[in-house]
């Protein structure tokens, strides 16, 4: 059984790295000093078989893939061969290169689980570079980046006073009670526009928020089919009075009045209550 703290955990190291592309006063910003952006999360790669890392960052002249590890021991089939990613594969899959002759990297981040992982990473011979991202942001070994500006920022230990943003909200992988509060604020936020009709893809990019850009075609796929899902079962439960749809078109109906906005909302919060059990029993 899927432990589902697990998939928080990834979520939440995936946020750890794409908060350090971002300018924040309040977050270490290694990545935005060294000129790098997110340029797709999970994208996917045939070469010799499907590679799909986590984050592909780019600068001018250079692109990092970030594999976050969130797990002991689990290294992953197919890790050893990111380093087999040419450009053409990039230029193949429509990411745009301003520079043809870019020079690309791998980067392995997590927590302090990466300690113990480092030593089944030796022993299959992987030696990229190992970064912790948890009270502080270290390197702590594999090889150097091939970007001297991200060797010499990340081999200085840097203390993290904060949580990182929460740029993605959640992914094909996560429990419905993650995906609910940002769900229903959305709906009682199109309700109050006036906004009352939406399709699955429509409302899943509102939901995930300016990053949905940066998702691969494949995952954007993956998360409007876990939001179709999310939908469905609130239409059949709590929020049966609220929602309806035909195909693909759905529409909220809340109404005005402020009673029936708050029975609106608590029986949003009856809903996510009873989602802890039922999932439980759904992965035994």
């Amino acid at each position: 059984m899927m432990n589902m703290d697990q998939y928080s955990d990834h979520l939440d190291l995936v946020n750890a790295v794409l908060g350090l592309a971002c300018n924040l006063e309040s977050y270490p910003n290694h990545f935005f000093k060294a000129g790098y952006k997110v340029m797709r999360i999970e994208p996917k790669f045939n070469v010799g078989g499907t590679i799909n890392p986590d984050i592909l960052l780019v600068s001018d002249n250079m692109g990092l893939f970030a594999e976050c590890k969130s797990g002991e021991y689990k290294i992953g089939a197919n890790l050893n061969r990111y380093d087999s990613i040419q450009l053409r594969h990039l230029i193949e899959k429509g990411i745009d290169i301003s520079d043809e002759n870019m020079d690309l990297d791998v980067g392995i981040f997590g927590k302090d689980n990466l300690i113990k992982l480092n030593q089944k990473l030796l022993e299959e011979g992987i030696d990229y570079s190992q970064v912790i991202l948890s009270n502080e942001i270290k390197k702590i070994s594999g090889r150097s980046f091939k970007d001297p500006l991200l060797e010499t920022l990340f081999s200085d230990s840097v203390v993290v006073k904060s949580k990182p943003p929460l740029m993605l909200k959640f992914t094909e992988s996560s429990p419905f009670k993650r995906i609910a509060p940002f769900v229903f604020n959305t709906l009682m936020s199109r309700s109050l526009s006036g906004k009352t009709q939406f399709g699955v893809r429509e409302i899943t990019a509102e939901v995930v928020g300016e990053i949905w850009e940066k998702l691969d075609k494949d995952l954007k796929k993956t998360m409007v089919k876990k939001m179709k899902l999310f939908l469905n079962r609130c239409k059949r439960k709590h929020l049966k009075d609220y929602l309806q749809n035909s195909d693909d078109l759905w529409t909220i109906s809340i109404g005005d009045h402020w009673k029936t906005r708050k029975k609106f909302s608590d029986d949003c919060n009856r809903f996510i209550n009873s989602l802890n059990q039922k999932e439980l029993f759904e992965f035994l």
